[in-house]
């Protein structure tokens, strides 16, 4: 199909008419580019797989892993998700040793970003567009996003406006519940 689709192209010498002739199908995934790609370089001669239209894709991704790994490495991230991970180690006993809402600002901000990309790290595997679906994916990063921002919202707005995050957790775990004060 492709060779007479050429062929019919390059009689008429019109571009116009060689993309209005072409049926073109979108991809399905990674596998299928693959497959298709392969069998063309196995049917068409070189000279005819360079004269080829291109497949016209577009994709659209809301994944930040997706979108830094399409054009640049993925280390810049990496490192700064294992900084924030290490970081945590310190920051928690510093907020509950030394309260602060600078502190608990801190804090709500590196759980946050933590659990975040932890999340994000499930849904790019488990939520695979070959598996489920093109649209899925994009609504759970959505559902994520907003989530996330939620979270920190509400943790900044708990450490303004109350006793603070540290100070919160500390009061909870005062808490005894009714069987413990029966038993003592």
């Amino acid at each position: 199909m492709s060779l007479s689709l050429v062929l019919r192209g390059a009689l008429r010498c019109n571009a116009a008419n060689l993309v209005k002739s072409a049926r073109i199908t979108p991809l399905k995934s990674y596998s299928t580019l693959v497959a298709n790609a392969q069998r063309r370089a196995v049917v068409q001669p070189l000279a005819l797989a360079k004269i080829a239209a291109p497949v016209v894709r577009r994709e659209i991704s809301a994944s930040a892993p997706r979108m830094a790994s399409a054009e640049s490495s993925h280390t810049l991230l990496w490192t700064v998700e294992r900084v924030v991970s290490a970081g945590l180690l310190a920051i928690i006993p510093a907020a509950f040793i030394a309260p602060s809402q600078v502190l608990d600002a801190l804090l709500a901000v590196s759980v946050v970003i933590h659990t975040h990309w932890g999340v994000e790290a499930m849904v790019v595997d488990y939520m695979r567009p070959s598996v489920v679906g093109n649209v899925l994916p994009k609504v759970a990063h959505i559902a994520l996003i907003v989530i996330s921002v939620a979270t920190l919202g509400g943790l900044f707005y708990f450490i303004q406006n109350d006793v603070g995050l540290a100070n919160g957790i500390k009061r909870f775990w005062a808490i005894k519940g009714k069987d413990a004060e029966k038993k003592a």
